[in-house]
């Protein structure tokens, strides 16, 4: 056995111990093959034996016996108090082993290491659901605009006072738009102060307009001619009922059948300077009948007295005169029958007129345009409310308790004030200055006026909208 080399056939024999074959443990491949039982194997790393790399040497004393000494016995002391650092410093070195003789083998080949498993490719993530969709935003409220400044109240119109004469005697129904104008204020809204004053006729009214005592006549357009023939300077500012209501109610009874047989007869008339005495003259001088072969009885609104006591046996009335005479009672009706209704053909209309002086048309044309849109104001409320307006009537015109007649003249007039000649075309209260030109032709050819008349240049209607 050669020196220095432990072999386990000698460790076998001196411990006794168990033959292990070689094939029981895994072959050791370190140049020193065996290890001291006092230095176990040390781990192994990665298939290499990590071993004290202390070397020993076998020694043959003199008997004959074998002593296995390490070689750092007999080193210093010095040395041996420093075999403790061996150990750690041992397990720090990595040696190859040899066997016996043999070539130290090459080191096994460290196994392969196994590849890392190819990471699996995450699962492709799952399409997102669409978003939905973000709620609109609420608009954003627009401030609110700053409310404009309320418009400062106007200031009240420039009252005006306005004296209207009518041809009636007093305040009848007939004249129903003064009532509803001032009862509504329509009249107080316009800053109109009206003074309504009775007439003898219209004749007698526009000879009051003329004499200053009144601002406005309502008459008819032969009365006046009479005054602009004299020299007056009046004009006809609007027509409040552009057809004509008057008729020629007969008493047939007292042989009457045609106006001819009323020559030598007596025909009742409000007064001797009244439309009524004005239509009546042409119808008679359109059938040959002068004024001289009549007598004209002024009677005022009485006609049914005259008639019905012989004293005349026709008179020149209007609608509502003749609803009070036929259908109220006041011809008797067992004598109804004996009465006829004449119509004024030659005088298709406008019944009335408002005349004025033209300077106080010129000085207060503000203050009369108010008058005239309070006064259409009324009459638009009358066509829609003529029970209502019947009812003001009765607590504002003479006579008017019975409430059936003053819806009967209600009924006319609002027929007056709608359907007049070119009335259609250009408003109400148009006066038509060809129609008006036609009748004024007709009584200066029939002698009734004194001389022609222009009616152009009397009628204006510089007030109709």
């Amino acid at each position: 056995m050669r020196p220095g080399v432990w072999t386990r056939r000698a460790r076998a024999g001196r411990r006794g111990a168990a033959r292990v074959s070689p094939r029981a443990q895994p072959p050791v491949r370190s140049w020193a093959s065996q290890t001291h039982p006092q230095f176990p194997i040390m781990p192994r790393t990665r298939g290499v034996d990590i071993r004290l790399m202390i070397s020993y040497k076998v020694c043959q004393s003199q008997d004959g016996r074998e002593t296995i000494m390490n070689e750092t016995t007999n080193r210093s002391k010095r040395l041996r108090r420093l075999r403790w650092l061996a150990v750690p410093l041992a397990a720090a070195l990595l040696f190859t082993a040899c066997g016996d003789d043999e070539e130290p083998a090459a080191p096994a080949p460290a196994p392969a290491e196994e590849p890392e498993p190819t990471p699996e490719p995450d699962p492709e993530p799952e399409p997102a659901a669409d978003p939905e969709p973000a709620e609109e935003p609420e608009p954003t409220p627009e401030p609110e605009p700053e409310p404009e400044p309320e418009p400062e109240p106007a200031a009240p119109p420039e009252p005006i006072d306005i004296r209207l004469v009518t041809w009636g005697g007093g305040k009848f129904i007939d004249f129903i738009d003064l009532y509803v104008a001032e009862e509504n204020g329509y009249f107080a809204e316009a800053g109109v102060n009206l003074e309504q004053l009775p007439g003898a006729g219209a004749g007698d009214a526009v000879k009051q307009l003329v004499a200053g005592n009144a601002d406005i006549a309502m008459a008819d357009a032969l009365s006046g001619f009479f005054a602009t023939i004299a020299g007056a300077d009046i004009e006809g500012i609007y027509c409040p009922y552009t057809q004509n209501w008057m008729t020629m109610l007969v008493n047939t009874a007292s042989g009457v059948e045609s106006p001819a047989d009323l020559a030598g007869k007596t025909v009742a008339v409000t007064s001797q300077a009244s439309t009524s005495k004005w239509y009546a003259a042409l119808l008679l001088a359109d059938n040959g009948v002068t004024e001289d072969d009549v007598t004209f009885a002024a009677t005022g609104i009485a006609f049914g007295e005259a008639l019905l006591s012989g004293n005349a046996q026709a008179a020149s009335t209007w609608g509502s005169i003749n609803w009070a005479l036929l259908e109220a009672g006041g011809i008797p009706e067992d004598q109804i029958d004996d009465y006829e209704i004449w119509q004024y053909t030659q005088v298709p209309g406008p019944n009335d007129v408002y005349f004025s002086n033209r300077s106080w048309v010129d000085e207060n044309e503000d203050g009369v345009a108010r008058f005239i849109d309070a006064l259409e104001k009324a009459k638009v409320w009358i066509q829609e409310n003529p029970e209502a307006a019947a009812e003001i009537g009765s607590r504002y015109a003479v006579g008017a308790d019975n409430m059936d007649r003053n819806l009967a003249v209600i009924d006319y007039r609002i027929e007056m004030q709608t359907n007049g000649p070119g009335v259609a075309e250009n408003g109400m209260g148009w006066c038509d200055v060809a129609t008006i030109q036609d009748v004024a032709d007709q009584a200066t050819e029939l002698g009734i006026l004194p001389d022609a008349a222009d009616a152009s240049a009397v009628i204006s209607n510089r007030f109709i909208n």
